[in-house]
């Protein structure tokens, strides 16, 4: 009898245990990874980083900082507008670094909820950890770039189509959600029509059992306002729809076949921006590779997105996961075939949905893997070994970015030598941001970034000054 009552004192006490581990499909844990994240975020190093050059032009028409500095005509206005609600009120860099940290936070959650159902909510969660800790990802959370907002879009309307499809979400809830996804796809870059949404929009079109019209309706609705809004800015600021375009196509470099594989292999290990010698840029990439030891991390990851894959093909419900991977195919193929430079942003997309994969890889692994123990020690050590080393590039990242953005020490000099506005610093539209100055873009000319400026062309001349921006045009 002494042993019965034991046990059944003893039995609440586990049914309690077991109740405080949230459920295999609770949102506790894709909050606890978007919580994760954004602390992650918070540091320092992170939110003391100078503003990039892109930075400055995406938020140049949306700040409290008075300039005439342009959009590179080929960009979109997305990145502004979501820095917009602290950059119309303040230049504290502190306090946009936040806002972003934040939003991205909330983005990633929502990113991943859109997934739910077709995945447990604790497998989403690994894909979450997985993405959100890559040193990439983390500096593009506190930044104003748009490709870390074509990746959170890219994974939500891919989750997005797939709950349509399979009829898991109802059709009011998820068409507007999958023309909204859309929509913040296309504003971040137009590009990103071809680049990021082909496979999406191709996949309703191939697969006889999604071909639903109401989701190509959406996502064509979601297209069309994007593109509304790139007109406009046209006419707003370019001179009409015809001349945007003519400036776009003046903008290097020239859209022709570049496989540059080697130069954004080079980009996944360390460096922010990476560009052949001959192409122009004075500060071109370093020989040799960032991080050596980090390849054998991305190794591993390859090899756990194999896993995924084939963990996959196992099920009866394989199609998401081939989505994911075509559609990360296709972007990262796109990039080197097409870009001649490395830019480890761009791959955002890639990574997002090729987290996926690999989540279900871990999956896999610690609970159908043999044996057990084995499979949990290598999932441990591929989660933990990416966080730690992610975190040393992430280092090398943050301070690379203090050392090559000195635009607001320059900009400082050239007022105490007496330039003030209005004026024009072809050499640097980024110094000419903070002293209020006209800036232009790569690829125009000084005849067509001032014949934009009120009273057109007429009234500049050109004056040499001390330092690396010289010459600057001022009024006379």
């Amino acid at each position: 009898m002494h042993e019965t009552t034991q046990r059944e004192q003893s039995e609440p006490v586990r049914r309690e245990g077991r109740r405080a581990v949230p459920g295999a499909d609770s949102l506790v844990w894709l909050v606890a990874v978007c919580v994760l994240f954004v602390l992650s975020e918070l540091v320092p190093e992170l939110l003391k980083l100078p503003l990039g050059a892109d930075e400055i032009t995406y938020i140049a028409r949306t700040s409290v900082r008075s300039s005439g500095v342009f959009l590179p005509p080929v960009h979109g206005h997305g990145a502004g507008l979501l820095a917009a609600p602290v950059t119309l009120l303040t230049s504290s860099l502190t306090a946009l670094r936040v806002w972003m940290a934040v939003l991205s936070g909330l983005a990633l959650f929502g990113s991943l909820l859109c997934w739910r159902g077709l995945r447990p909510a604790w497998v989403l969660a690994l894909a979450g950890l997985i993405f959100g800790s890559l040193a990439i990802t983390e500096i593009s959370g506190v930044q104003v770039y748009p490709d870390l907002w074509a990746a959170f879009g890219g994974l939500a309307v891919t989750g997005l189509l797939l709950q349509a499809v399979e009829r898991r979400m109802r059709a009011r809830f998820v068409l507007p959600l999958i023309a909204f996804s859309t929509l913040v796809i296309v504003l971040m870059r137009p590009q990103n029509i071809v680049f990021v949404l082909a496979p999406t929009f191709a996949a309703p079109l191939v697969v006889r059992g999604w071909r639903q019209p109401r989701v190509l309706i959406a996502m064509t609705i979601g297209v069309a306002l994007g593109v509304v809004d790139w007109v406009g800015e046209a006419y707003l600021w370019f001179g009409g729809l015809g001349n945007r375009i003519t400036l776009a196509g003046q903008e290097p470099p020239p859209f022709r076949v570049n496989f540059s594989l080697l130069m954004q292999i080079k980009t996944m290990s360390g460096p922010w921006y990476c560009q052949p010698a001959p192409w122009g840029d004075p500060t071109p990439c370093k020989p040799g590779f960032s991080h050596p030891a980090e390849y054998l991390w991305w190794l591993a990851f390859f090899a756990v997105v194999a896993i995924g894959m084939y963990a996959a093909w196992r099920r009866p419900a394989k199609a998401s996961s081939v989505l994911a991977f075509v559609t990360a195919a296709w972007i990262g193929l796109l990039y080197i075939v097409f870009v001649p430079f490395g830019a480890p942003r761009y791959f955002l997309p890639v990574w997002a949905l090729l987290a996926i994969i690999a989540a279900d890889g871990i999956a896999w692994l610690v609970t159908s893997f043999e044996p057990r123990k084995a499979g949990l020690a290598l999932a441990a050590v591929f989660l933990l070994s990416g966080i730690v080393s992610q975190h040393v590039v992430l280092d090398s990242l943050a301070a690379n970015g203090k050392a090559t953005r000195p635009f607001l020490n320059e900009a400082n000099a050239l007022r105490r030598d007496g330039i003030k506005p209005p004026c024009f610093i072809p050499s640097s539209p980024y110094v000419g941001y903070y002293l209020g100055c006209v800036g232009g873009w790569t690829g125009g000319t000084t005849g067509e970034v001032l014949s934009l400026t009120p009273g057109g062309a007429h009234g500049w001349q050109v004056i040499n000054v001390p330092g690396p921006v010289s010459p600057v045009w001022v009024r006379r």
